[in-house]
């Protein structure tokens, strides 16, 4: 479904039918706060869950009921709060790797670079070192960086057409397409990185120093080999974490520079917080400490605001096991339909945030009105079903930005129009890859 300006008008959203299913998209905050937070609505309706297993398996995108739980309970700490410190290290290191992809790409600002494919090597790295602990070069495949984006952009569309085409399923039509045959070759490549960190660490022989938390991949898997999950699932969770870390943080990058190549203004404001909070000698491109990055309000807010014309997770799939009345008991959605909670179009409300269309960041540097609603902002979702590493990501785009601004100035190549014209489905993704161009500054040494 493309996204387009006028998609945020109504309060409830559209309906449709796929296939038979009635779908619903919710959209004002009243009816977000029910299905999400109120309501015992946390299952996902076969109809998103199926296309998905098709590449990610059994995992938290996927299960519902019992299942589902345990796979949380187990996954939720891996990604506390308490953990983000000593995620750093792996962030700068992948914030550096991104900034050597954007420094080739650019040759000096002289040609556009895309920006999800370089954003989504160096977001792989960092999660290949920071949730499974391993060495990102004995696991990231070698597959040139803007085939995987470029392939991970056909994923996206592929899986809103399997959504609501069940006869677009088979991974066996899938191998008859020269498309189909290079996501299946991708996917093969993830299988294998997967198989290989599950290996590593079961070739451990020892736990080594005691921990409070753990990462993902400690968790779940012992040395020895023992697992906290049946194998199959614990390969389908670490596929599952693997795809989802890695394109969110790629594509929430691509619009933030992008917004900022088109609004200088913006981008000046962060350079000069930058400045102040680096200073401006030698030491300037440092590793960001934890305290710096707390500081970095202007940043914060060109992130949330970004997030806000463009939530990652632009659509939140619930099944209705029971019939449920909407909008303040004017509409009643039938047992058996599906919702749809959208993101995308609630942040667009005009009620909730004038003039919805501009890239205003002091929305949030400044704090809003007060008048706005509880859930009128959830750019990763909210409830018991809310995203797991929203936190890691928040922090991990925190860094990138932090250290690609002190490096480069960017100026637009892709027009606000490429950016609305976006399909919704898993994550949001351009139909065009965004590009920008990166001119180094006077300060950078990579």
């Amino acid at each position: 479904m493309p996204a387009n300006k006028k998609s945020g008008c109504c309060g409830l959203g559209r309906r449709f039918y796929a296939g038979p299913k009635l779908v619903i998209m919710v959209a004002h905050p009243d009816d977000v706060q029910h299905v999400l937070v109120t309501s015992k609505m946390v299952e996902r309706d076969p109809l998103t869950t199926t296309a998905m297993r098709s590449f990610v398996g059994d995992g938290l995108l996927t299960l519902n009921g019992s299942r589902w739980k345990t796979h949380r309970k187990l996954i939720n700490p891996t990604f506390h709060s308490e953990l983000l410190g000593n995620f750093l290290e792996a962030f700068h290191e992948g914030s550096l790797f991104l900034s050597e992809l954007l420094a080739r790409d650019s040759a000096g600002g002289a040609a556009p670079a895309d920006v999800h494919a370089a954003a989504f090597s160096g977001a792989m790295r960092s999660f290949c070192s920071a949730a499974i602990g391993v060495d990102p070069d004995r696991l990231i495949p070698d597959v040139p960086k803007h085939e995987l984006s470029a392939v991970m952009r056909r994923i996206i569309v592929l899986l809103q057409t399997m959504m609501v085409r069940p006869w677009r399923r088979s991974l066996s039509l899938l191998r008859l397409s020269s498309e189909g045959r290079a996501i299946l070759k991708y996917y093969a490549h993830l299988r294998k990185c997967v198989e290989e960190a599950v290996a590593i660490r079961s070739a451990a022989t020892e736990e080594g120093p005691a921990k409070t938390r753990r990462r993902l991949l400690e968790t779940l898997v012992k040395p020895g080999g023992q697992t906290a999950l049946p194998v199959s699932e614990v390969q389908d969770e670490l596929m599952t974490m693997t795809v989802t870390a890695t394109d969110t943080t790629a594509v929430l990058m691509s619009y933030a520079l992008a917004l900022l190549a088109l609004h200088p203004e913006w981008q000046d404001a962060a350079h000069r917080e930058l400045k102040d909070i680096f200073g401006e000698g030698g030491d300037y491109l440092r590793a960001a400490s934890l305290a710096e990055l707390a500081s970095l309000r202007v940043l914060e807010s060109i992130i949330k605001e970004t997030l806000r014309l463009f939530p990652v997770v632009p659509m939140l799939p619930r099944m209705v096991r029971e019939e449920i009345w909407l909008s303040k008991g004017r509409v009643l959605v039938p047992k058996g339909a599906m919702l749809f909670v959208s993101p995308f179009l609630t942040h667009r409300l005009p009620q909730f945030f004038p003039d919805p269309l501009k890239f205003d960041p002091s929305r949030f540097l400044e704090g809003r009105s007060g008048e706005e609603h509880p859930c009128s902002y959830l750019p990763f979702g909210l409830g018991s079903r809310n995203c797991v590493g929203s936190q890691y990501a928040r922090l991990e785009v925190k860094v990138f930005l932090a250290t690609v601004l002190r490096r480069f100035r960017f100026l637009p190549h892709s027009r606000w129009e490429d950016l609305e014209n976006s399909v919704l489905s898993i994550t949001l993704h351009t139909f065009k890859p965004i590009e920008v161009y990166c001119v180094p500054l006077q300060e950078s040494g990579l």
